[in-house]
């Protein structure tokens, strides 16, 4: 996985990619990597629909949506995503959802409380972040195993349980 986001990081042809290219020579390769069959359909579902639209990628396990993933070309502003991303997972009960350009990752409970901000557990930036750190909060949040037995929310949970806790501190 560390190697990938190396790999990922050092091809600069995918700075000025469109999403598909972004969907293709990224996403798909990481959910491999973290275990998820990209070849398997019922399991990494592209182009699901929510309400007359469609969702990137849908994570599924046994029929049921785990999570959604939102992919955007990296010249796109990420922000004016976030609405459409938790507006699918809200409407769908689908707790875990993921806004990219390939580069930038946005991870959100979907289902908590406050603005999409708010929502927003954590952030990824692959190019300027330790690639060990990425690749650890990789298989943090979106490891098939994890995402399967409940720890990718319930460590979700936890990070945004201490943000929160923060935030109030920081505001009283």
């Amino acid at each position: 996985l560390r190697s990938a986001v190396l790999q990922i990081r050092g091809n600069k042809v995918l700075l000025g990619a469109d999403e598909a290219s972004v969907k293709t020579g990224v996403i798909l390769r990481l959910f491999h990597i973290l275990g998820w069959n990209p070849f398997d359909v019922s399991e990494v579902t592209p182009e699901y629909a929510v309400g007359g639209r469609r969702v990137d990628f849908a994570l599924r396990v046994s029929s049921t949506n785990k999570a959604f993933v939102e992919v955007k070309r990296p010249s796109e502003d990420l922000g004016e995503h976030q609405e459409q991303l938790l507006d699918y997972a809200f409407k769908e009960g689908v707790k875990l959802a993921v806004l990219t350009n390939g580069f930038t990752w946005w991870l959100y409970l979907a289902l908590s409380e406050g603005s999409w901000e708010q929502r927003r557990f954590y952030g990824l930036e692959l190019l300027e972040q330790d690639p060990d750190d990425v690749a650890k909060r990789f298989e943090d949040f979106l490891s098939k195993e994890r995402v399967v037995s409940g720890e990718a929310v319930k460590s979700a949970e936890q990070i945004h349980r201490s943000k929160q806790t923060k935030t109030i501190l920081h505001d009283s």
